[in-house]
């Protein structure tokens, strides 16, 4: 019987800005629980090196979210929500970077799961 998750993602916790190598992956989730109430604006940038980052120019990045330039805000989120925010990286390079910001960033635990993984367990 195949399984989907094992073997087949990576999750961690996640420091905002923090540089994540996203090689064999094609999706993401980033996991936050809202320390803040407010608006929570997540700010995606991609790098072939590492050092030197770019904006995302893939509107559809974030699928829920037609965006431009890589920065989604989801507005109006209460203290101790839980919110998973999907993120398509099939159009990103190699090392990626994903800033939180606005009033609900302050105190708020982030994690991110690495997902679609182009080599399958079996």
């Amino acid at each position: 019987m195949k399984r989907e998750l094992l073997q087949n993602v990576r999750i961690q916790p996640y420091t905002s800005g923090d540089v994540f190598e996203r090689t064999g992956f094609l999706s993401a989730v980033v996991g936050a629980v809202i320390g803040t109430a407010g608006a929570l604006t997540l700010t995606i940038k991609h790098s072939d090196d590492g050092s030197t980052f770019e904006s995302v120019s893939d509107e559809l990045v974030f699928p829920d979210k037609k965006t431009k330039d890589g920065v989604y805000t989801a507005d109006t989120l209460a203290k101790d929500d839980v919110v998973n925010i999907d993120i398509d990286l099939v159009g990103l390079k190699d090392f990626v970077k994903i800033t939180a910001s606005g009033a609900a960033a302050t105190d708020t635990t982030l994690a991110i799961a690495l997902g679609d993984s182009c080599v399958q367990g079996v």
